[in-house]
């Protein structure tokens, strides 16, 4: 059995208390040391042949929801994404007021509210675009 260099051992893991600046910045260098030690050939080589991997690799056939938005035609024209931007501004907007009514008709914390209210105001600002951006469409029809 070969003994092995003391420069081809793993490191020792850190100890937990030296999470220094100083520390940090050692640890930092003898990794920048360990990635200049590497040959240029290998990290060629290891390049070449990831992008030869890649190459075999079958490429992504249809794609079903690709082909649904492609056939909505999602974003065509500016009306389009005019109505989608206010009525999610609408949707986020009215549900912020509902919660908002909530939280002060229940006398909660607003802490219990925030979360919730900005869930559902993603949620309802999603679907409020969706209308938007279907009454575009109905309007350009």
């Amino acid at each position: 059995m070969r003994a092995r260099s003391a420069a081809a051992r793993t490191p020792a893991p850190p100890d937990p208390l030296s999470f220094g600046h100083a520390a940090f910045a050692a640890r930092a260098n003898a990794y920048e040391r360990m990635l200049d030690d590497i040959p240029d050939e290998l990290v060629d080589e290891l390049v070449a042949a990831l992008e030869a991997e890649a190459a075999r690799m079958p490429s992504a056939g249809p794609n079903p929801v690709r082909e649904v938005l492609s056939e909505l035609g999602l974003g065509r024209s500016p009306r389009e994404r005019h109505w989608a931007a206010w009525g999610f501004a609408a949707g986020f907007a009215a549900n912020i007021v509902i919660a908002k009514y909530a939280q002060m008709t229940t006398a909660a914390p607003m802490s219990q509210f925030i979360g919730p209210m900005l869930l559902g105001g993603l949620l309802a600002g999603a679907t409020c675009s969706a209308i938007g951006w279907g009454f575009a469409r109905l309007r350009e029809r």
